[in-house]
């Protein structure tokens, strides 16, 4: 079994701004890739874009506002998710006693020790993408 990626953050804003940005197409299209079709609902399905790669299909499975967001999403571009290898996305939001956000990610079910080292260095880049939009104003 290959290992998940796992990461923390400690987001100064609140929680109700965190959960818009991980479930609001038009937010998560200014972090996360350069384009995203998404209604963030228990099992909808959309796509997240990227310039070079192509789309990535995507579905939500467990939808808790404004705490815990699950989708599995393609490995492979442009394909339909029943049709790529896939992962899972589990994204937890805690409140902090100062108004912040504690935000975890663990990013599950991978078959390939290469796609998690690739994703380790996505996250990286994402994760910091994500921080800077949520402490721009």
């Amino acid at each position: 079994m290959i290992e998940a990626i796992e990461r923390t953050l400690e987001l100064d804003v609140a929680p109700d701004r965190v959960w818009k940005a991980l479930t609001d197409d038009k937010q998560i299209a200014r972090w996360f890739g350069d384009s995203a079709t998404l209604d963030a609902t228990q099992g909808a399905e959309g796509w997240f874009g990227w310039e070079g790669f192509g789309r990535a299909a995507v579905r939500i499975e467990a939808f808790e506002p404004p705490t815990r967001l699950v989708w599995r999403w393609a490995r492979e571009a442009d394909l339909p998710l029943d049709k790529a290898r896939s992962t899972v996305v589990a994204w937890t939001l805690t409140p902090r006693p100062d108004g912040g956000t504690t935000l975890e990610l663990v990013e599950s079910g991978f078959d390939r020790e290469e796609d998690r080292e690739d994703n380790i260095g996505g996250w990286k880049h994402e994760l910091a993408d994500l921080t800077n939009h949520l402490t721009t104003p």
